[in-house]
């Protein structure tokens, strides 16, 4: 009898587990350009802002039929930096970092982190994914109709081949 009493008491914490509410459905921000240029290099840590991002957040939740008020919580889901025309590759970064800011700041480290790779993978060509922070809600970033994105390149492995262009396609699920 003391046995079965045992194992109930270890099974009933895995059965008690709070389920995570699936996601409803994804803001995406996409298509954000950055210029990276042939004279960065390590060991110095690089912040490039894009400023005023277009979220259209407000749009989707529209088009979803809900509004602001009835979001519990916004993560972020996924990201990926693409070379644009594959005019080089990614090989030179050895950590990266997204950060989400308020509209008006540019400030090293503002705002959010929200996607990371650190370290990066050699030779990943000329797309990395990104892997979410754990950050439980962003909403307070996401929802504006604006906001300014922060990309910072925290280790170089050496010096880009030249000057070029990278995209950055990012993903919100909304809980």
């Amino acid at each position: 009898m003391k046995n079965i009493a045992a194992v109930l008491m270890l099974t009933l914490p895995f059965f008690s587990c709070k389920k995570e509410d699936p996601a409803l459905f994804i803001i995406p921000i996409q298509n954000l350009s950055f210029a990276v240029d042939a004279t960065i290099q390590p060991p110095f840590t690089y912040y490039i802002p894009i400023n005023n991002v277009l979220t259209n957040a407000q749009n989707v939740l529209q088009g979803h039929g809900l509004d602001a008020s009835k979001v519990h919580r916004i993560r972020p889901h996924r990201a990926t930096l693409s070379v644009v025309f594959a005019e080089s590759d990614l090989n030179f970064i050895d950590a990266v970092s997204v950060r989400l800011c308020p509209l008006g700041n540019n400030e090293e480290n503002c705002g959010q982190e929200v996607f990371y790779r650190d370290p990066v993978p050699f030779n990943p060509g000329y797309e990395l994914d990104l892997v979410p922070s754990n950050v439980n809600d962003v909403q307070d970033f996401v929802l504006p109709d604006q906001i300014n994105v922060q990309v910072k390149l925290e280790r170089l492995r050496g010096f880009p081949e030249h000057s070029f262009d990278i995209r950055l396609d990012m993903e919100f699920e909304v809980r």
